[in-house]
């Protein structure tokens, strides 16, 4: 019953209702949690519009060309306002826990590399005979190196927090330094993170961060 009320509950994200995950025979099951049981304090407000018809039906169709290897074509207007007209080769979805949205990374195209679903209007698989290379790009990756205060159970917030990145912690005196290794195509999100823990954490490098 606790299995059945916990997939409920995921069942009900929005983000899990893209991939068209079906779960059969939980109508009458009451979900563990809802949205409403948990307030998310650090991230913005303008997320992907995860419930829209139009945005579905092109999430749907890039996670499909990414599962089959295949070509799309897609409008979708820039930072300017602009509308463009792109053909590529999708490589993977990305989903960025602060912003709330879903972005694309892709080859084949000199001027968009990465951009966000939500930017994209129209979108279909394209079957012409121009074949897109995939060129996957090479990640460029950087190191940030964290002062951690012994104080507030902040090391093991921290820990928590960046569990999934590469990193590395060490003693010192009364502190830590925490060292860790991002993409830095997220460095403006990982400046977010940082700065959720307030006077606890300090940067000391990289100078740029």
């Amino acid at each position: 019953t606790l299995q059945k009320r916990w997939l409920k509950a995921i069942s009900l994200d929005p983000r899990v209702k893209l991939f068209g995950v079906e779960f059969p025979d939980l109508e009458d099951v009451e979900p563990l949690f809802t949205s409403a049981d948990y307030y998310i304090y650090d991230q913005y407000n303008d997320g992907d519009p995860f419930e829209d018809p139009q945005y579905i039906r092109n999430f749907r169709i890039i996670l499909d060309a990414i599962r089959k290897g295949a070509q799309i074509k897609f409008d979708m207007t820039n930072r300017k306002g602009n509308m463009m007209f792109v053909r590529c080769r999708p490589l993977r979805l990305e989903y960025s826990e602060k912003d709330d949205k879903f972005r694309l990374v892709t080859s084949g195209c000199r001027f968009i590399k990465t951009i966000n679903i939500s930017r994209i209007t129209k979108c279909k698989i394209y079957n012409g005979e121009t074949i897109i290379k995939s060129t996957p790009p090479t990640p460029t990756y950087e190191w940030i190196t964290l002062k951690v205060k012994d104080e507030r159970n902040a090391l093991e917030r921290c820990l928590l927090h960046f569990a999934h990145f590469e990193k590395r912690a060490e003693r010192v005196d009364d502190y830590y330094l925490l060292h860790i290794k991002f993409n830095h195509d997220d460095e403006p999100e990982m400046v977010i993170r940082v700065l959720s823990f307030g006077p606890m954490v300090e940067v000391l490098e990289s100078e740029s961060f």
